[in-house]
């Protein structure tokens, strides 16, 4: 019979499952992911990706060359992530090139609504060249 837990006596340090790095430039703010983006993990990547928005960069990547694992959740915050970046005009784009990643985006279809590069420099160049594909947005040289 289950009646009691167990209760570790002193606290149990559970290694991060997700680290986050930003780098912001004039061209982009880059938030860059590694390890699992779990159900633990998604708090962090929420507050991240609309502190970064909030800043109104000239252009969001999110970075997840580095992840090993993506759960519903954190496909989930990708699609919060590009229609928050959308209403806040903030071109977005998602740099992603494994298959924990890839996978579920595209056996839900969503590869054809998520804007999806194999890598920083690619989803880079397409933000680049974005402004002249978008009729009536106007193209910022400062």
């Amino acid at each position: 019979m289950l009646d009691q837990l167990a209760v570790p006596s002193r606290p149990i340090d559970v290694p991060a499952g997700m680290t986050l790095r930003v780098t912001a430039t004039a061209e982009a703010t880059i938030v860059t992911v590694r390890g699992d983006v779990d159900l633990a993990a998604l708090g962090r990547l929420r507050g991240r990706l609309g502190e970064e928005l909030d800043l109104a960069p000239r252009a969001l990547v999110l970075d997840l060359t580095g992840v090993g694992f993506c759960g519903s959740g954190g496909i989930t915050e990708l699609l919060v992530a590009a229609s928050e970046a959308h209403v806040s005009g903030v071109p977005f784009a998602i740099a992603a090139d494994r298959r924990p990643v890839l996978r579920p985006i595209r056996v839900l279809g969503l590869d054809h609504v998520l804007p999806i590069h194999g890598s920083v420099a690619a989803a880079l160049d397409w933000l680049a060249v974005l402004p002249r594909l978008l009729p009536g947005r106007p193209h910022r040289t400062d």
